[in-house]
């Protein structure tokens, strides 16, 4: 059995992380597998750069000419198209028109099964999806492959085009120019409406999403529930107060963490940043407390929040994002919609309760007044009162994070249902090609 993954890239998002690290369990679970990317990110010589697409008409000077004057006009329109485009969703969008990767090197390959994670950025087209002669997997990192353009649905306008069908007269109200979003949602229904896609959904949020949706809801495409691999020897529980004197922070304080991603204060961004600055401006007495914050983004929260804080920037070592979690009393994931965020999973396999929103695939992770506390959607002065009753009932929730992470979420576990997946889909393509 010979799995190909591919993700953009390897390193640096939710997604290449998650594929990275199913990659490396199947490796150790003798399984063949490969990683291909469009970047490649790290030293990992089992992960592959994928040569880019090849065309007949590069070995002509003419077609070369029409094909970038093609490109420029494209590159025109889709600028034109995308200043015109308004929305109150700050989320990502893709087209996906183009396709970077051969698609021809795959389907001629000796693969047995492709397993599709993050392909956006161009990395495989909309059409050329439907194109893969082999099994497909696909993990839904996000909802775009049952949305039209948008990555995650507009939660701010409680958007339910995804359930409802993409039409002429239900974008949401404050969404004005081009609807790409629909326009991209029909190529999908016209290029997919024959293929058969084995979906798996990290949360059962993304698996409830994924079975309303109107794109393949009455398809023959199928869906399961098996979430993301976290390393259990690296996220783990350490000794708090060799860390917190190893990074200099201060002993006797409450430590609150969280990790920034771009445009946390956005106030349309799904990150919720904002909505953390306005639960911690709550706290009266600083001084009781100390802020650690990760990411890329970090600098405009801090200077609206008033706190001592520690910045570490971006952290790509796992082991030192572990130390960090294990420093923290609490972490704080205020996110508008996610899926099964790694960020409230490393914590909680560090024994860090999570105080977060009752949104997305988050309960299944954060159990209220368990293993954290879930706030009402989007109440900063909830979310204060859930960072609180973190640290004040810190070894108990610690405990049950623990207990729940081991027995829910270990590697073994989690890995044995990717292979099961793995035969079952291959067994069902085998025995289809024969009675053709």
């Amino acid at each position: 059995m010979k799995i190909l993954l591919l993700n953009d890239f390897d390193s640096g998002s939710g997604s290449a992380i998650a594929a990275e690290r199913l990659f490396s369990v199947l490796r150790k679970n003798n399984v063949d597998a490969k990683l291909g990317v469009i970047k490649k990110k790290t030293a990992n010589s089992e992960v592959i750069l994928l040569a880019p697409k090849k065309n007949l008409s590069d070995h002509c000077k003419l077609f070369r000419f029409i094909k970038r004057l093609f490109r420029k006009i494209e590159s025109y329109i889709h600028k034109i198209e995308k200043n015109r485009f308004h929305t109150t969703n700050a989320i990502l969008h893709s087209k996906n028109q183009k396709t970077l990767i051969d698609i021809d090197f795959i389907n001629s390959s000796d693969y047995d099964l492709i397993h599709l994670h993050w392909v956006n950025h161009n990395m495989i087209s909309i059409e050329d999806i439907a194109k893969i002669k082999k099994p497909v997997i696909w993990t839904l990192h996000d909802s775009w492959p049952f949305c039209g353009a948008e990555h995650h649905p507009n939660v701010i306008e409680d958007d339910t085009r995804f359930i409802d069908g993409y039409k002429k007269n239900n974008k949401p109200k404050t969404t004005s120019g081009p609807d790409i979003c629909r326009k991209t949602w029909e190529r999908k229904r016209k290029a997919w409406k024959n293929s058969k896609f084995n979906f798996i959904a990290p949360s059962d949020f993304m698996w409830k999403a994924f079975s309303k949706s109107a794109l393949f809801r009455d398809s023959s495409s199928s869906c399961v529930v098996i979430p993301n691999i976290v390393p259990e020897n690296i996220f783990r529980a350490l000794d708090k107060n060799a860390l917190k004197e190893l990074f200099q922070i201060p002993t006797g304080k409450k430590i609150i963490g969280f990790g920034a991603a771009f445009g946390v204060t956005d106030k349309k961004s799904i990150k919720g940043g904002h909505l953390l600055v306005e639960a911690l401006k709550k706290i009266d007495n600083h001084s009781d407390y100390f802020f650690v914050v990760f990411g890329n983004d970090e600098h405009s929260l801090i200077k609206q929040i008033g706190l001592p804080t520690f910045v570490t920037g971006f952290i790509s070592n796992s082991h030192i994002l572990a130390a960090i979690y294990n420093v923290c009393d609490v972490f704080v994931c205020p996110s508008l919609l996610e899926n099964l965020p790694n960020v409230c999973l490393e914590s909680l396999f560090c024994g860090t309760p999570v105080a977060a929103f009752d949104t997305g695939g988050i309960p299944d992770i954060v159990e209220h007044k368990k293993t954290g506390y879930l706030a009402k959607c989007f109440d900063p002065e909830d979310l204060y009162n859930g960072i609180l009753y973190c640290i004040d009932n810190y070894d108990q929730l610690s405990g049950n994070a623990l207990k729940k992470m081991q027995t829910e979420f270990p590697n073994d576990v989690i890995a044995k249902k990717h292979i099961e997946l793995y035969e079952s889909v291959l067994k069902t393509y085998s025995n289809a090609s024969k009675q053709d």
